[in-house]
């Protein structure tokens, strides 16, 4: 596996592979990162089971056991979706232990990532699991292959790993920051996050580390306006 570092203020050179040396501490412990590319670390494992067509129920056990979870980005658990096209997005977080983990998703192979912090450690711990869904189509989301992505009143420019508003950012921190970046990579579903920092009024910034080379699906998550916008973005590194 080859290991991509990629800077704040990285710019389109490195779409085409170039390497860019910066700190990361989206790994929170600083362990190396494992790309939620297993279901199972140690007795830690996500469970996934279909209930219902395009509904998945989800759980993260210790031993075969439920566990309770410390605060991760502002909330208990997060979950998060796509499948093998790269034609869908969808982030879950839940605000506490106890509630139902179900997820609506799109039939075919589907990729479900977990990210918690177990109650006696580890304080991060991603896990991954792909399963097979049936279920009927979902509703076409709005994803680019351009660099630049719409709405109709706001458009976010990707420049490499920059992602720049057409407006001033007016809204409050989410998950630990201005705006929270997830990626997926085809073929092997090998996932990453990243925590924005902001750059003048309007831009954000990501440094993180990727698996390596491949086509992406990038999720950039942020309040403005008073509303959650996630704007999604396909390309190639």
């Amino acid at each position: 596996m080859v290991l991509i570092v990629l800077g704040v203020g990285a710019t389109l050179g490195g779409l085409y592979g170039q390497i860019f040396l910066a700190e990361d501490e989206g790994h929170h412990d600083g362990r190396t990162p494992t790309f939620a590319l297993q279901p199972q670390v140690g007795s830690d494992e996500l469970v996934v089971e279909q209930t219902a067509p395009g509904r998945l129920a989800v759980e993260v056990l210790r031993a075969g056991q439920a566990m309770q979870f410390d605060t991760l980005h502002d909330r208990s658990d997060h979950y998060f979706v796509t499948d093998a096209g790269l034609t869908f997005f969808s982030h879950v977080a839940f605000a506490q232990d106890g509630e139902n983990r179900e997820l609506a998703t799109p039939p075919g192979e589907v990729r479900v990532v977990a990210q918690v912090a177990p109650t006696g450690g580890p304080d991060f711990l991603e896990l991954g699991a792909t399963v097979d869904v049936e279920g009927d189509p979902l509703d076409e989301q709005n994803i680019t292959d351009d660099d630049a992505w719409t709405d109709g009143s706001l458009t976010v420019t990707r420049q490499g790993f920059d992602f720049v508003l057409s407006a001033p950012w007016n809204g409050n921190d989410i998950y630990d920051g201005p705006a929270f970046l997830s990626l997926f990579r085809a073929d092997d579903f090998a996932f990453a996050h990243a925590h924005a920092e902001l750059v003048g009024n309007d831009r954000f910034s990501f440094a993180t580390a990727l698996p390596g080379l491949g086509d992406y699906l990038a999720a950039l998550e942020f309040e403005q306006d008073g509303r959650l916008v996630t704007a999604l973005f396909r390309f190639t590194l």
